[in-house]
């Protein structure tokens, strides 16, 4: 019962809770705590049923669990296709194979080790059984096959609806996998946080812009979707409207965009390398005058570390971006300044691509300069 609870209750409950979603059609929910309990109740009542009408001698027992076992693999072995379209798979002929081979199986058991419901000895009763619960429990375990990423993707999904913004942006946060829709549900939980901009490249990012928004994606079993990355941002996405950049050249030309609409626009452009059109964009919607103190030095992270990238090199090593003859500004952030320049000089410190991607990455893979220089060309694990 601990084992099935834990199970479900840590490791299954999100792809059960959308498997629940999209059978239902959305009409019912399914809750973690309870509805662990609730299977596992059920899978011991159906253990005491088998108990009862098997009979098992005391050193078998642990058999009694088999078809409880059996169908806990069965509920939990949902993958993502599964979930699109409905199906048991090799369920259909694997179950009843397996039952009728149980039953010739208990029968066998009975006949022939009646003797041991006399043994005295208890470890002669306990290690076959230890030994039986342990195996059932590893192939239970061991059936179902579903990617790390799309149970991070499932929890992200779940704690966003529950508005724990802060929690969802937090998961997976230690893996360098990633997904675009993981990626996205990540990048909402910044934006409703305020911080897109701030921690943009804190994660991965295999997906340029539309590891923010694609509007392309209208999977209908999604519990949150593009559509509500789009309300967030202003408005709902018209079904005309066939690309993520249409949709925000038309948000922005309308004068109804709001500032998280304008920071998915700007990450947008810094995400697809385009340091050029966020230069020219990002003083139509950030007050960069000089008569504000340290308007630069204000704008979010991500924004900084690219504006070093758009001047003059030599005179960015200084923290000053400079533009032909025009210096838009110094930076007064020495600490940013400095890191620059440390990832200038480790980046020319090696020769070989390779080691130069790996070794950069390692200090400075959560900047927007590594982005730019690397990630579109990082292989493996990195890429």
């Amino acid at each position: 019962m601990l084992f099935s609870f834990c199970y479900l209750f840590f490791l299954k409950g999100e792809i059960l809770a959308e498997a629940q979603y999209v059978y239902s059609h959305g009409t019912t929910s399914y809750h973690l705590f309870m509805g662990a309990v609730i299977i596992t109740v059920m899978l011991q009542i159906i253990q005491w049923i088998v108990g009862m009408l098997s009979k098992l001698p005391p050193r078998w027992h642990a058999l009694s669990y088999l078809p409880s076992i059996l169908l806990l693999a069965i509920l939990t072995d949902v993958n993502k296709d599964a979930i699109i379209q409905f199906t048991f798979g090799e369920w259909v002929w694997m179950a009843p194979l397996i039952l009728a081979a149980y039953v010739v199986a208990v029968i066998i058991i009975r006949r022939v080790d009646a003797e041991s419901f006399f043994y005295e000895d208890i470890r002669t009763v306990l290690y076959p059984n230890y030994i039986i619960l342990f195996v059932l429990i590893l192939v239970a375990g061991s059936i179902p096959q579903t990617t790390d990423v799309y149970h991070y993707e499932l929890k992200a999904e779940r704690l966003i609806l529950e508005g724990d913004y802060e929690a969802a942006a937090r998961v997976g946060e230690r893996s360098l996998r990633s997904s675009a829709r993981l990626t996205q549900l990540r990048m909402y939980a910044l934006s409703r946080q305020g911080l897109l901009a701030e921690r943009l490249f804190e994660y991965p990012q295999h997906y340029a812009s539309q590891g923010l928004l694609d509007v392309t994606d209208t999977l209908s079993f999604y519990r949150f979707n593009a559509q509500d990355i789009c309300l967030h941002l202003g408005a709902f996405c018209g079904k005309s409207i066939h690309s993520t950049e249409r949709y925000y050249q038309l948000m922005l030309a309308d004068s109804i965009w709001n500032q998280h609409l304008v920071d998915y626009y700007l990450c947008s452009l810094l995400l697809d390398r385009r340091l050029k059109a966020f230069r020219q964009q990002l003083p139509l919607y950030y007050n960069l005058a000089d008569s504000i103190p340290h308007a630069y030095d204000r704008l979010p992270k991500a924004y900084r570390e690219a504006l070093l990238l758009v001047g003059d090199p030599a005179s960015a090593l200084a923290g000053k971006v400079v533009i032909g003859a025009d210096t838009l500004v110094t930076f007064a952030d020495a600490d940013m300044v400095a890191q620059f320049r440390d990832y200038n000089e480790l980046k020319a410190e090696y020769k070989d691509q390779r080691v130069r991607i790996n070794k950069t990455h390692r200090e400075f893979g959560k900047t927007y300069w590594w982005y730019y220089d690397f990630c579109h060309l990082a292989t493996g694990e990195l890429k």
